[in-house]
């Protein structure tokens, strides 16, 4: 018997797939009542409107290979069985020519030959924000952090003035013990208690609050923040104005553990005696604890994509918040945590010498939340930078998605230092690539001419 049909299944991106796939079944049902049918030409016309985004383009590359696999003009035979059998199998996805690829890789010793101008000098380590060793073997580290753009309106603060606060009156002697005189009074149980008190600025919304030398809070308040950054006029995560009130409740303000300025000099530091070679790009995650931003997952990964190590870790301080939309950790990671920070130093130094090449972006944050010294780093927001010139620093986000055509830090479970890791490598593959097709097109030319 031979069977002959047209249809039309009407299909848009946003439509499932299966609707097409059930009409198809239920017209080769009614063509294949018999074991076998001989049938002229298998076809299924997908009329669909295509607008193509980022997250739909995986569903549209399954609808043109699911046409293509019908789209048959030779004369076939089938039976009922093959047919069922046809549509249930599994499809295998592929991705489009102009799907991201990652840069062809190079060996280790090229690739470190490569970066070698590339290396930031202590100079620019330290305008970065870079952990440098104060003195030769002291291990103890010194930072600059540049005072922050306030992309948001300082709290309103008022002064309060106590009219019954003592007179200062200067004394013609050292030795007078009067109030006025050179601080030789005793002081009070009032003034002991405020220098046992810290205050912080809360990196979140920006209010200031105490706790005591201990981390406990003195008062407890909530902190309503928006998460997202400002663009323009308006925040990404609720399109809300500038100045508006936040979107995000968390229960306790947080801060990142340092200050505008030099911050130190700081113990616990360490860092590499010996060379060891290699290149490697790692990624770090940190939570909020009393004592400020605190490691708690690393990955690092060597040139050709191959994981290196990888640990969960348990911060020394209580923690305050997880930060898990931005961090990816939750309790129960670190519940299964094992390694300490000193284990990882030491992990660490088991790979990393003192011509090692270390990348990542924005280095300085997670050299100082593994309190590592090291010179020879290479950071992809000096290698890529932004339009508009230091300090500003264009996220590796938008780095990845511009160069490489991937999209990275998307999913609402948080960051990944995996994945933050292999972009960063990526990214400087890419510009060695770049950089030696200048190069070979540049000594072309230069013997043409």
């Amino acid at each position: 018997m031979k069977v002959r049909y047209r249809t039309y299944v009407p299909m848009y991106l946003h439509r499932n797939v299966y609707i097409a796939r059930g009409a198809l079944a239920k017209r080769i049902s009614t063509a294949t009542a018999r074991p076998t049918a001989r049938i002229s030409r298998l076809q299924l016309r997908i009329n669909c409107l295509i607008h193509v985004y980022t997250s739909q383009r995986r569903n549209m590359y399954y609808y043109m290979e699911f046409n293509d696999r019908f789209n048959q003009e030779t004369v076939t035979t089938v039976d009922s069985a093959s047919i069922a059998a046809h549509l249930h199998e599994p499809r295998e996805l592929h991705f489009p020519p102009f799907a991201p690829s990652t840069p062809q890789r190079i060996s280790s010793e090229d690739l470190a030959e490569a970066l070698r101008p590339h290396l930031l000098p202590p100079e620019r380590m330290w305008a970065l924000g870079y952990p440098l060793e104060i003195e030769p073997d002291s291990l103890k580290a010194v930072f600059y952090i540049n005072p922050p753009l306030r992309s948001r309106p300082l709290p309103y603060t008022v002064s309060t003035w106590d009219v019954n606060a003592p007179e200062f009156v200067p004394s013609d002697s050292y030795g007078d013990s009067g109030q006025g005189s050179w601080g030789s009074t005793s002081r009070s149980d009032s003034e002991e208690e405020t220098d046992a008190v810290d205050v912080h600025l809360c990196v979140r919304c920006n209010n200031v609050y105490e706790v005591t030398r201990e981390g406990d809070y003195l008062k407890k308040e909530s902190c309503m923040y928006h998460w997202g950054r400002l663009m323009g006029d308006r925040y990404t995560c609720c399109e809300a104005v500038f100045g508006t009130r936040g979107c995000t409740l968390a229960c306790f303000h947080v801060w990142s553990g340092t200050r505008p300025g030099m911050n130190g000099p700081f113990e616990g530091y360490v860092r590499a005696r010996s060379p060891r070679g290699g290149v490697y790009a790692l990624d770090t995650e940190m939570c909020y604890t009393t004592a400020g931003l605190e490691l708690t997952s690393i990955a690092v990964i060597a040139p050709d994509g191959r994981l290196v190590y990888k640990a969960y870790v348990k911060p020394e301080s209580p923690v305050v918040d997880h930060n898990t939309r931005f961090s990816g950790i939750r309790p129960r990671d670190l519940g299964r945590a094992t390694k300490t920070l000193r284990d990882v130093q030491n992990d660490i130094l088991g790979f990393v010498g003192t011509d090692t090449i270390l990348i990542g972006h924005a280095l300085d944050n997670d050299l100082r939340a593994l309190k590592l010294l090291h010179s020879a780093v290479l950071d992809t927001c000096v290698l890529y930078p932004h339009a508009k010139g230091f300090p500003l620093k264009r996220s590796l986000r938008d780095l990845s998605k511009e160069f490489l055509g991937r999209i990275i830090q998307h999913d609402i479970a948080g960051h990944s230092p995996l994945e933050d890791a292999r972009a960063a490598m990526d990214l400087v593959l890419l510009k060695v690539h770049e950089e030696r097709e200048n190069h070979a097109l540049e000594w072309n030319q230069s013997h043409v001419l």
